[in-house]
């Protein structure tokens, strides 16, 4: 493939980034590696961010786009902005290559946003450890380093916090469950946000209670982080589901569209009433995210029940 032909216009940085231009970059051949570095590293750093966003943007709505050999070959671009865009671009890989990388990236990357983001990214293969679709060696080295993450005072405040999300899907570990704890009772409330984002994520009875007390929170982010917990239970957290309703009249939009999501997400008659009736909301955001979200409730039972979703969150006042 001629990749110079390709980027000779999308290159150019007021050239529009068109649907057609990209296409044949999707599902490139590792082969390809070489001739497709040597063209791209040529082109501005801001361009080839542009270039991944929009790459992104397709593979979420185009299921026949797939840019996950770029992705994976820009984890090594020397722009770190790059970098972060390519790891969120690979938000669906179950590679274990990409694990590894994405280990790498967390220890050692010199930019402090790419390791938060890869460490965001190792949620997924917690997740996917959890359930036993990890290999169980790399599954235990995935927990291990999480928790060596948390730990590591060298460590940015943000990365430790995300290492904890992203280690809640581990919490049937006695360790997971304690830092959990430790988190809940700190004086930061950024490390709060975050222990009630892994206790989401555990699904374990045993923080319904502290989510339903946050969910009143007198805090925009906790009350954001709450609801989201709550809906990350699915039926599970339909004991939440009043306190998760009022939220929806919440004055911050933000927690209203969590409570919206989570919503759609607990299920049941009840959440079909309360966002029926929300998609007569005079705010276009709102009554857009709860048509939506009825939506998903009547896909999952048509499916016969829900799943647990792993696209990528906007995190309050982030």
């Amino acid at each position: 493939m001629d990749f110079s032909l390709i980027f000779q216009k999308i290159g150019l940085p007021d050239h529009p980034i068109l649907v057609r231009d990209l296409k044949p970059l999707s599902d490139l051949d590792p082969a390809e590696r070489a001739a497709f570095l040597a063209v791209w590293q040529r082109i501005p750093a801001e361009r080839r961010r542009e270039i991944l966003r929009v790459m992104v943007d397709l593979a979420e709505d185009n299921v026949d786009l797939h840019f996950h050999a770029i992705m994976s070959w820009c984890l090594e671009d020397p722009d770190g902005a790059v970098r972060s865009i390519a790891i969120e671009g690979l938000w669906e890989s179950d590679s274990p290559q990409v694990l590894r990388r994405l280990l790498e990236l967390v220890r050692g990357d010199a930019d402090m946003a790419v390791r938060e983001t890869a460490v965001i990214g190792l949620g997924r293969f917690a997740y996917l450890g959890e359930l036993g679709e990890l290999d169980g060696e790399l599954a235990r080295r995935l927990l291990r380093d999480l928790l060596g993450i948390v730990a590591d005072q060298r460590q940015p405040a943000e990365v430790r916090r995300r290492a904890l999300e992203s280690a809640g899907y581990f919490a049937s570990e006695d360790t997971v469950r304690e830092q959990i704890e430790l988190a809940y009772t700190a004086e930061e409330q950024e490390r709060k946000e975050s222990a009630l984002v892994a206790m989401g994520r555990s699904m374990l009875p045993r923080w319904l209670p502290t989510i339903a007390r946050e969910l009143e929170s007198r805090s925009p982010a906790l009350r954001y982080e709450a609801a989201r917990a709550a809906g990350e239970y699915g039926e599970d957290g339909s004991p939440l589901l009043a306190r998760v309703a009022r939220l929806l009249g919440d004055n911050d939009t933000e927690v209203a569209l969590a409570a919206i999501w989570a919503l759609g997400q607990i299920g049941g008659e009840s959440a079909k009433r309360v966002l029926k009736e929300a998609t007569k909301s005079e705010n276009e955001a709102r009554a857009q995210a709860a048509a939506d979200a009825l939506a998903e409730v009547t896909l999952d039972e048509g499916i016969g029940g829900s799943t647990r979703g792993l696209h990528p969150r906007n995190d309050h006042n982030n």
